[in-house]
């Protein structure tokens, strides 16, 4: 069985059509409140014990609903899941089971099975937010069958989708031999990523982060001291046995950065730190719910965490929404808005630790900052992470579904649960606080979101080839080449193309690779030392143009991002 359990502030679906022939009598529209959903798909080898698998999916369901503290459970087929699903007969047979043997435990809800189901779904903001699991009748899991194959099914897809454009334009692919959930980058993808990482580190610098790098496996040891393992094991993958110690691929970059704050800071006079890191984590994902860039089992954050003292909390946390607009204006990103996610300690005080005198601080400092800075931004209590007040930067993808692209995190639990202090100007020791902080979330999702807001066409300072140089004829081409190298030679993605193929052919290729600039140089344009050159967007190509003339116009679109 593959679960995916979704700790939800408020669940609510509805019946639309039957999907199969099987299909229950719907008890009609239903909802929940403070509940762990539990989508679920019954799968072929759970047909061997089908008994075994419910008593399994039962323990696990209620596992997470004792660390979360939900209110009640609502159990969701969602054949999405797996790709090798159970006969229906013996899928309700367990999912009936699931579900009485659940009762026992906490109030339970059934949607319907068999239906094409609507549902809208409000999740909590913490680490058991969203856990993915395979269940088999054997504790631990045996391995599974292979996945099916992995196949874009591009029928029911918009054109501006990142995983059609990611295809379309070479940018990345998945591989079966690799696995679901693990993008493999393109040439056109490497360069864009690069000059992302580039930007961004050069924005950083200037703004006074220092670049650190961590290692991708860690002791265990650590995530204890963190408080990330109990809340993150679930989804974290299985430990490496190395001298007798457990090792995990690290799914947070944070722990790593509070030791290198041990290092680095002593007393007040060291404070602000700011450390910045494009660091690769890992999370264990299903492979049926992994979606193109989006949701990954790897992905590179870009990383920051600052260590303030409570007075500077408001100051930095203002230059950090600066960041934000100033980083979103230059790559031309829209339709984004900022959401404050407060603590909601009267419906669940369980779920938020720590002082609430810091917890209020850190409220109040946040929210200053925010009207300070004078953007929008909408209020949402009960949305907090388990460790402090946060701001997340929601968008809408190309399907309309409301998501968190970015965001920035006040801690003020960590630093006290790893002893993160600093000696103040009374020579008083003091718990720093720390502010968690990505620009662009993860690497992946950002450009997800940039490839299907822009359909593609991104701005001349990242596309992947800024010009392709064409050759009329034969007799052209190393004129062409030579252009390209001089293009090269001045740091510009340049390529040249002299296939034997018409120039029509060529530039309508180019065309379809969103390239900003085609050149093409013909006998005419050598004996000239012109260029004739077409601008991605225009229909008119501008003839007789000056070779110097054109560098001058590149160069200072390089020089304004544009």
């Amino acid at each position: 069985m593959r679960l995916l359990l979704v700790h939800a502030d408020a669940m609510s679906w509805k019946p639309e059509k039957k999907a199969i022939k099987a299909a229950e009598s719907p008890a009609g529209e239903g909802q929940a409140k403070d509940a762990l959903v539990a989508f679920c798909a019954v799968e072929k080898a759970d047909e061997q014990q089908p008994a075994k698998v419910a008593e399994q999916a039962c323990k696990e369901i209620l596992d997470v609903v004792g660390k979360v503290k939900a209110k009640a459970i609502v159990l969701y087929p969602y054949a999405h899941l797996s790709s090798s699903l159970s006969s229906p007969g013996i899928a309700l047979r367990v999912l009936l089971q699931l579900e009485q043997a659940l009762r026992e435990h906490a109030p339970t809800q059934r949607a319907p099975f068999g239906w094409y189901k609507s549902f809208s779904l409000q999740a909590k903001g913490h680490p058991l937010a969203e856990l993915s699991k395979s269940i088999s009748a054997e504790s631990p899991p045996k391995k599974t069958a292979p996945p099916a194959k992995i196949v874009l099914d591009r029928s029911a897809l918009p054109k501006n989708d990142h995983r059609v454009l990611g295809e379309d334009l070479k940018i990345f692919s998945f591989a079966d031999e690799v696995g679901a959930g693990l993008p493999l980058w393109l040439p056109a993808g490497e360069a864009i990523r690069f000059q992302l990482e580039q930007f961004m580190r050069e924005q950083e610098e200037k703004a006074g982060y220092q670049y650190v790098r961590t290692p991708h496996i860690t002791k265990g040891t650590l995530y204890e001291a963190s408080g990330h393992l109990p809340y993150y094991k679930d989804s974290m993958y299985a430990p490496l046995d190395i001298e007798g110690l457990a090792y995990y691929l690290k799914p947070m970059n944070c722990p790593h950065h509070h030791m290198i704050f041990r290092k680095l800071v002593q007393s007040y006079r060291d404070l602000p730190l700011r450390l910045a890191e494009a660091g690769m984590t890992y999370r264990n994902e299903l492979s049926g719910v992994t979606y193109g860039l989006i949701r990954t089992r790897c992905f590179t954050q870009n990383d920051a965490h600052l260590y303030v003292a409570p007075e500077q909390l408001r100051q930095e946390f203002r230059k950090v929404l600066e960041l934000f607009d100033a980083t979103y204006r230059v790559m031309g990103l829209k339709g984004y808005w900022f959401r404050l996610s407060l603590p909601d300690f009267a419906a669940n005080p369980d779920k938020f630790t720590g002082d609430p005198k810091a917890w209020e601080h850190a409220c109040e400092e946040i929210r200053a900052a925010m009207k300070e800075h004078g953007a929008p931004f909408g209020e949402e209590k009960g949305e907090a992470a388990f460790y402090g007040p946060k701001i997340d930067v929601q968008i809408k993808n190309t399907l309309g579904k409301e998501e968190t692209i970015a965001t920035s995190q006040v801690d003020i639990v960590v630093p006290q649960r790893m002893g993160l202090t600093f000696v103040d100007q009374q020579d008083r020791k003091q718990h720093v606080v720390v502010i968690h902080r990505a620009i662009l979330g993860s690497y992946e999702r950002f450009l997800a979101y940039l490839l299907e807001q822009t359909g593609g066409a991104l701005p001349f300072w990242l596309s992947p080839v800024q010009v392709r140089v064409a050759a009329f004829t034969d007799r052209n081409a190393a004129a062409a080449a030579g252009l390209a190298a001089q293009l090269r030679e001045e740091g510009f993605r340049a390529q040249e193309d002299c296939r034997n193929h018409t120039v029509e052919y060529k530039v309508r290729e180019a065309e379809l690779l969103k390239v900003p600039y085609v050149v093409v140089v013909g006998d005419k344009e050598e004996q000239a030392g012109t260029l004739a050159v077409r601008t991605r967007g225009e229909r008119e190509v501008r003839f007789g143009v000056k070779r110097e003339a054109f560098l001058a116009e590149i160069r200072g679109r390089r020089e304004k991002r544009t």
